[in-house]
């Protein structure tokens, strides 16, 4: 899958888990110094963060920065805003060791950042061939 088409899945997902969770206002982000998500709880007027991560962006200096940018962010009254990271499954693993390694997250920090790991979904070649072994299956039977 080109990795414009999965980080736009991964997007879509981690903004449906972050809606799920209460956070349905979505705020406007202008700049590059933004998170990709930024939603708001209407209810408790907490703000969450957003971002994916592929695996190309996990050895990548600027994917390293934003990611302590955001967890490091705090709101006026210092509380930490809670930050989601979209990852695909396969990937999630190492985005955790990469998240110690940075000292974002450890057994007493970082309990504000979440991993939420998506499943990719199927390529339309698998799709394909289940479509043709379900067809054939229902012509014989």
């Amino acid at each position: 899958m080109a990795d414009s088409a999965l980080r736009l899945h991964l997007r879509r997902q981690l903004t449906q888990h972050v809606s799920d969770l209460g956070y349905s206002l979505s705020l406007e982000a202008p700049g590059p110094d933004e998170p990709e998500i930024l939603r708001m709880s209407p209810v408790r007027r907490r703000v969450a963060y957003g971002e994916t991560v592929l695996r190309t962006d996990l050895k990548k200096k600027r994917c390293h920065d934003r990611l302590r940018l955001f967890s490091q962010r705090r709101t006026r009254r210092r509380g930490s805003i809670l930050f989601f990271i979209g990852v695909a499954v396969d990937d999630q693993r190492e985005l955790e060791t990469l998240l110690a390694d940075l000292e974002i997250r450890s057994g007493i920090r970082g309990g504000h950042v979440h991993v939420v790991p998506i499943t990719l979904p199927e390529t339309s070649a698998r799709r394909a061939s289940a479509t043709r072994r379900a067809s054939s299956r229902t012509a014989r039977g």
